[in-house]
């Protein structure tokens, strides 16, 4: 069967997207007030999954704040970004994705021709979900979305730890529903991930599982253990062809919405688009450090021809004395861009994690040589530099296990560049990579990244017993420094080797 891996968003498919009335997630407030005004007949998977598919997944690529905390990018108009603030996103998913999720699987769950369009959206479900949870902690989980006519108007929160159950379960059983069978109606090109493949989604289902199987490793071993087991020999990505990639479309898109983010900011001429695509710190000199043959296609130098990345939380004596930043390069503003969901590069780091950790067998330093080499071809990097990397210090694993976990890691972040949200959660989960801040107060942090969102302040208006009640259940209350469940590894975060110490570049 043929693998199709990214399908460019058509201009057809969107513009019958935005004519279908109440297909918008905009409406569903209203539709939460007044069941009655629509009911599932009126509902079309195929162009809700659409939807869902493109915005969520243009949503990788974050120029906010959190990219500022995965280190991908500096903003020079931040100010404080360790400062508290109100954090909407990725609270507003539940308006924006999770209901036209929730939708699709209803209309799908009885009819046994759309089994493998139901498995789809339970399996997206989770990806959307396992962001929210990942950002905010304990989040409401099982009394939300439900049909029209069992809304529940206060639902609970429910435990992260009961979600990542429940999580790991809806994975496994979406990826066992698929079939290839003939029979099966998919969503064909609605579908701008995998064009409807069934194959291609069940590699998908089973590398998600195992991002989330070693998520949470240090919170629970035995969860982690079991679904490590699972799904390690199983079908996953094996290779850049099966990437999970949707790709926008190119400058002559008849509407602009459908091109990259940020391709949009410079067309519009919003003047903090040279500023949101400034380089961050842990990127360069993560880089720069390995002699990494990357450097020049992810960036562009200073005006001084020098790659230096910008720092967070400097104070005005320290903005001051810094120079210009690194750029990143023109590939990341371009109109057509890949937005990388899961790739091979992922799954070999976390099948090194996974042996490392005496959770798989395997060569560690395989797996981990795999994914770089993936990472840089993915990237159009020279063959001859590759295996000139993987002969250097940076391309074998050594040390400690602490130390070749660190290795991984940091390789792993700069193969996910972009993905903000999820190299975010990864610095909390194990640490890396290491993050230098400045010199700028931040008490709300203990002056280090945060460890997770705040709850939206809304919530407490809307939705107090329960958002109360999942804040009484953090240790230190609805804090950015509270740590969620999963953020059980001991001795975190790790001080970078020039904190304390200015400028950190030199």
């Amino acid at each position: 069967m043929k693998t199709v891996i990214k399908i460019p968003i058509t201009l057809s498919v969107l513009i019958a997207l935005l004519c279908i009335p109440l297909s918008c997630t905009d409406g569903f407030e209203e539709l939460n007030t007044n069941p009655k005004l629509i009911t599932d007949d009126d509902i079309k998977p195929s162009l809700l999954f659409t939807r869902v598919l493109k915005e969520s997944g243009f949503d990788i690529l974050n120029v906010g704040r959190i990219g500022e905390f995965s280190s991908y990018i500096k903003r020079g108009d931040s100010g404080n970004m360790l400062a508290l603030t109100d954090f909407s996103e990725p609270f507003n998913y539940y308006t924006a994705y999770i209901e036209n999720l929730a939708a699709i699987i209803r209309l799908t769950a009885d009819d046994p021709e759309l089994r493998n369009q139901n498995a789809m959206a339970r399996i997206w479900k989770v990806w959307v979900y396992h962001r929210m949870t990942d950002a905010y902690g304990d989040i409401p989980y099982t009394e939300v979305a439900t049909s029209f006519d069992d809304i529940v108007l206060y639902p609970k929160y429910d435990t992260q730890e009961s979600i990542y159950v429940d999580m790991l379960k809806e994975l496994k059983e979406a990826a066992s529903a698929l079939s290839t069978s003939s029979e099966q109606k998919g969503f064909g090109a609605a579908d701008v991930l995998f064009a409807g493949d069934a194959d291609s989604w069940k590699r998908f289902a089973n590398s998600l599982r195992l991002r989330l199987a070693l998520r949470v490793r240090y919170a629970d071993e035995t969860m982690a253990q079991q679904n490590v087991g699972d799904v390690f020999s199983s079908s996953l990505i094996a290779n850049n062809d099966q990437n999970a990639v949707i790709t926008s479309e190119g400058p002559d898109a008849a509407d602009l919405s459908n091109t990259n983010p940020l391709y949009q900011e410079v067309v519009n001429g919003n003047p903090g688009a040279g500023s949101s695509i400034s380089a961050g710190l842990a990127l360069v000199e993560n880089l720069l450090n390995n002699d990494d043959p990357r450097l020049t296609i992810y960036l562009e130098p200073n005006n001084d021809l020098e790659y230096i990345g910008g720092a967070i939380n400097l104070t005005a004596e320290e903005k001051a004395l810094y120079p210009q930043s690194s750029k990143w390069s023109q590939y990341f503003r371009n109109a057509t861009y890949d937005f990388n969901v899961i790739q091979a590069s992922e799954v070999n780091f976390l099948k090194a994690e996974a042996v490392l950790a005496g959770m798989a067998t395997g060569d560690a330093n395989e797996f981990y040589q795999n994914g770089i080499t993936l990472a840089m071809q993915q990237y159009g990097v020279d063959p001859a530099d590759i295996t000139a990397f993987l002969s250097s210090p940076a391309g074998v694993l050594s040390g400690t296990d602490e130390e070749k976990l660190e290795m991984i890691i940091t390789q792993k972040y700069l193969a996910l560049i972009g993905d903000s949200y999820e190299v975010f959660a990864e610095h909390r989960r194990t640490g890396y990579p290491r993050v230098w801040i400045g010199s700028e107060p931040a008490a709300e942090t203990n002056n280090a990244l945060p460890r997770r969102l705040p709850y939206p302040l809304i919530e407490y208006n809307l939705n107090a017993q329960g958002v109360e009640g999942a804040a009484g259940r953090l240790t230190g209350g609805d804090k950015m420094k509270s740590r969620i469940w999963w953020d059980a590894k001991a001795g975190v975060p790790f001080a970078h080797p020039k904190q304390g110490t200015f400028p950190p570049y030199e």
